[in-house]
């Protein structure tokens, strides 16, 4: 009795923004027998990583015009920067999940004028930008195409048409040629999954638009499966012996990439306190005071801006106030830390702490982040016994007690011991008293 042959692998592919280039769009799925062809319009909700493909004209993410007047001639550009950094990131997860991506190059390329760069400006020319890599166009558009892979004959004796060639220098990038013009190379498979066709616009007719894809798709599917060979799982029984070395090394390498994964995105959570307010700017500067001055930090007050530095015997060592600011510390926030301070029954000489994020909605850099704390405001803060911090002073002394320049023992009688305000500028930790 003969085995059943393996039933062949069925792929959902999605045709996007064809209206850009005034192609209607087919109101239902086209269906063959390993695939279904699925066409959406430009801005559409739906995601790259829904399908196991996708196929995107080149230039529908640009705009040019060409102008000229008595003086000169030029070119006008709008592209949509949004839209494209959208789908470049769906791109790379349906990539990242074996899918393909087939763009279709029906134009020259216009990657700058007069000093304007234009290269990155479309999802084409964004998934062509490999270092070592170059793009040239055709003096005139050549007519007749060469396929390279017998799969893509059909498609490319009807529908072939080639605008620009391609030169690779570089050793690195996995390039397979489906398509030549004489020797100029004008159609390329990158890395397996990126699929660059020199193709015609199709005519707008139905049953044209539909002959377009099914040759397109038929194609595509058919190199695809060659290049991403799945083995069964009754075939993976067989073992090589060095499999199970090679199993556990990988299982330590994940490992420790999660790890280091979940510390940087620590890190990433800590400098968030240089944007946030309310609860969540409170949550992010008690885990780094936890961190930094190697304390317990009790923040069930009732007052959700107000927590409490605990000591090793469990009582209270400091009091707290924590605030987000859209300028800078105000005459009122330390006075806020004192009554913070007083309400809690301690006395004027206890340690008090206000931890401000500051410039919150003015700052778009560092440098405009990192603006001084004015002079009357720390004098007030020394008379009323209150250290000031902004979280980015929490943060470089975080950074000094993570990389073992400073302590948590030495940060935290620092902190205890101070007032006015604490100010940490690289790896250089300051005192002032606004004198």
């Amino acid at each position: 009795m003969t085995e059943a042959a393996p039933s062949e692998r069925q792929y959902n592919v999605l045709v996007f923004g064809m209206e850009k280039l005034n192609l209607p769009i087919p109101s239902e799925p086209l269906r063959a027998r390993n695939f279904s062809v699925f066409f959406e319009p430009y801005g559409t909700p739906r995601r790259f990583q829904e399908y196991d493909g996708v196929v995107v004209f080149q230039g529908i993410f640009e705009k040019f015009e060409h102008h000229s007047n008595y003086m000169r001639s030029y070119v006008s550009h709008q592209w949509d920067a949004d839209e494209l950094d959208k789908r470049k990131k769906e791109a790379r997860l349906l990539q990242g999940k074996g899918g393909f991506l087939c763009f279709l190059l029906t134009d020259p390329f216009i990657d700058s004028d007069s000093g304007r760069d234009f290269s990155g400006t479309d999802l084409a020319k964004y998934h062509l930008n490999y270092p070592h890599f170059y793009r040239e166009n055709f003096r005139n558009r050549a007519a007749h195409v060469t396929p390279m892979l017998d799969e893509f004959k059909r498609f490319l004796e009807v529908f072939g048409a080639a605008n620009t060639f391609f030169k690779n220098h570089n050793d690195a990038l996995e390039c397979n040629v489906l398509a030549k013009v004489g020797n100029a190379e004008v159609g390329l498979i990158l890395e397996r999954s990126e699929y660059f066709l020199p193709s015609l616009v199709p005519d707008p007719r139905p049953d044209v638009v539909t002959e377009y894809f099914e040759l397109l798709i038929d194609a595509i599917t058919s190199v695809h499966n060659k290049l991403h060979v799945v083995v069964p799982e009754w075939a993976t029984a067989f073992e090589f012996i060095e499999e199970v070395s090679l199993s556990k090394e990988r299982a330590s390498l994940l490992g420790g990439l999660s790890r280091i994964d979940q510390r940087l995105e620590q890190l990433n959570g800590f400098k968030a306190a240089l944007v946030q307010t309310g609860p969540e700017l409170v949550s992010n500067v008690t885990a780094m005071l936890v961190a930094a001055l190697g304390t317990k930090v009790d923040a069930t007050e009732e007052f959700r801006e107000d927590v409490k530095l605990i000591g090793e015997d469990g009582k209270v060592i400091a009091v707290c106030e924590i605030k987000g600011i859209n300028r800078s510390v105000k005459r009122e926030n330390i006075n806020q830390t004192d009554s913070h301070r007083e309400r809690s029954g301690f006395d004027e000489t206890f340690p008090a702490l206000l931890i401000a994020n500051t410039n919150i909605k003015a700052a778009r850099s560092l440098a405009e982040k990192n603006q001084d704390i004015a002079v009357e405001q720390v004098k007030h803060a020394v008379h009323m016994r209150v250290l000031i911090m902004r979280t980015i002073d929490l943060l470089g002394l975080l950074r000094l007690v993570l990389c073992g320049k400073q302590t948590p023992e030495t940060a935290r009688t620092l902190v205890l011991s101070t007032i006015g305000w604490l100010q940490v500028d690289g790896d250089e930790i300051l005192i002032n008293s606004g004198e």
